[in-house]
């Protein structure tokens, strides 16, 4: 796999009601921005879902949704279904900056949110 040359968080969003995080990535040796799609996991670390080719301009599409054909699905062609060139890939982009660290506050917040955000809390003084 390519080394990663540079990676940001662009999103925080859901898709099919699971909280992702969106993270562009650089990489030598392949053209153009990739999208890497991360998901909590439940023993705390994160699962690397999809990679997404990025082939939108932002001077044309400045909203940048990923809900069009300008993101298509390369996560095979990267891999092969190889596990291991996944977890590498995966760890590099972890390793660039606070990615890692932004990640883990975020899930974070996103679970505790969770546990407070539910129909059966009678008092819910503490929400507001």
């Amino acid at each position: 796999m390519s080394k990663i040359k540079k990676a940001s968080i662009v999103r925080y969003t859901e898709r099919n009601d699971v909280r992702c995080v969106d993270v562009e990535v650089k990489a030598d040796g392949i053209d153009g921005l990739l999208l890497a799609e991360f998901a909590a996991t439940a023993d705390h670390d994160f699962d690397l879902r999809h990679v997404y080719r990025k082939e939108a301009s932002n001077e044309i599409d400045w909203y940048d949704n990923n809900l069009h054909e300008a993101f298509q699905d390369v996560s095979e062609e990267l891999f092969h279904n190889k596990w291991v060139e996944r977890e590498e890939f995966k760890e590099e982009i972890l390793a660039m900056g606070s990615i890692r660290t932004d990640l883990e506050e975020h899930f974070k917040l996103s679970r505790t949110a969770s546990l407070f955000h539910t129909d059966d809390v009678e008092d819910q003084t503490y929400l507001h």
